[in-house]
């Protein structure tokens, strides 16, 4: 659950950083969180999808989520793959989100609401 949460709040604050308004920030979120939720099974169970498409959920943060919930549930350890996705997911995208936010840009955007 923690691996699942550090990955979500990883992307988010690489949207943060990427986006200029707060409404750019929300349309950057919708279209990663909507397609994240398909492939988690929300919409459609993932025990019928097609297994290509199982496949690419594996690959997503919230489908490892998914499929490590599971197995802990199952009585089963998470599968290495899992863990390891959203683990690089949290990495990569935190260090993405250090690198790219703007301190400067953010502060005197502050600044100009005051």
């Amino acid at each position: 659950m923690l691996l699942a949460i550090a990955a979500m709040f990883g992307l988010g604050l690489w949207v943060s950083a990427i986006a200029r308004t707060a409404a750019g920030a929300s349309g950057i979120g919708q279209l990663i969180l909507y397609p994240s939720l398909f492939f988690a099974g929300l919409w459609v169970p993932r025990e019928v999808m097609a297994p290509v498409l199982r496949d690419i959920g594996d690959w997503t943060p919230l489908g490892a989520a998914v499929q490590a919930l599971q197995n802990s549930m199952q009585g089963t350890f998470p599968s290495a793959q899992s863990l390891l996705v959203m683990a690089a997911y949290a990495v990569a995208f935190g260090l993405l989100a250090v690198r790219c936010f703007r301190w400067e840009q953010k502060i005197l955007a502050g600044r100009q609401r005051l």
